[in-house]
């Protein structure tokens, strides 16, 4: 007789119950109690004892031991984004680790108050979702609102534990562009024009040049993205300037790869009139169309 067949297991056990509304609310505001005693613990006792409270929040709140948790903090950027090791989550909330050197410990920056505003809580089983605001009072009275989603497992000893954290400043439209912003913006690149002009024949090509290059890196966007310019006086291959070499170029000339350049900014230019013959302003940007 031999055994062709052995099956043996534990009898599945469910987890301790579903995650309830008041279970999910004692965890987030046992998260808002445990980051300001992160801050008042530094503030009072200093660095290591800051860094001790703040693994022992990690480890009793945070699931690292189960899985990667899915972070991405608030003040996070570049390849550093997501921290979905406990190392990572240390860092952020701590600093003074070199692998993360943007770091500065969101948890010290003397957090004193917190309040959770749900928009909605989404229970299913052993998970539990929130998303909603976070709103943070520091010991200067200064107040910090972050948009937060949190997503909540019960853990076999019947424990909520951080899965996935997502915590982001609200979003902040740039204000609209006014009218009188467009004519002030106008009447600034005229005087620019004049100036590195009579700049030039006051104190030579190298003068009006650094003039040249702080009206371009002040007004035009080339930091941002390439510029759709069209100069009046280009031809050929090179009518259009779209790197801040070619606008220079075009301004004030002497540079071999634009052979054509006569420096427009440098021909004696004393008086700028701009006569608008429509503006549109869409939002955070405005065109203009007329005569200069």
């Amino acid at each position: 007789m031999r055994i062709m067949a052995h099956h043996s297991s534990l009898p599945y056990a469910p987890a301790a119950g579903g995650v309830t509304k008041e279970e999910v609310l004692a965890a987030q505001n046992g998260w808002g109690q445990a980051l300001v005693n992160i801050a008042t613990t530094y503030d009072d006792k200093g660095f290591d004892a800051a860094k001790a409270e703040a693994e022992a929040v990690l480890d009793g709140g945070y699931g690292y031991q189960i899985a990667p948790v899915l972070f991405k903090p608030t003040l996070t950027t570049g390849e550093q984004v997501f921290r979905t090791t406990r190392e990572g989550a240390l860092s952020y909330f701590v600093g003074r680790n070199p692998k993360y050197p943007n770091d500065g410990g969101f948890a010290l920056k003397g957090w004193r108050k917190w309040k959770i505003e749900n928009a909605a809580i989404f229970l299913n089983g052993d998970t539990a979702t929130t998303t909603g605001n976070v709103i943070l009072t520091d010991k200067d009275g200064n107040v910090t609102k972050v948009d937060k989603t949190w997503t909540f497992l019960k853990d076999e000893n019947g424990n909520l534990r951080i899965m996935a954290h997502h915590s982001s400043l609200p979003y902040a439209p740039a204000p609209a562009i006014t009218n009188e912003e467009v004519l002030a913006a106008q009447v600034g690149w005229g005087k620019a024009l004049v100036n590195i002009a009579t700049i030039y024949d006051k104190k030579g090509f190298e003068a009006a040049k650094a003039e040249a290059e702080a009206v371009i890196d002040g007004a035009y966007g080339y930091n941002i993205a390439p510029v759709l310019f069209k100069p009046t006086l280009t031809t050929g291959d090179q009518v259009f300037r779209t790197t801040r070499e070619g606008a220079l170029s075009y301004f004030v000339g002497g540079n071999p790869k634009y052979p054509n350049d006569g420096g427009f900014a440098l021909k004696g230019w004393r008086k700028c009139e701009i006569q608008n013959a429509a503006v549109l302003i869409n939002g955070n940007t405005a065109t203009t169309t007329g005569n200069v």
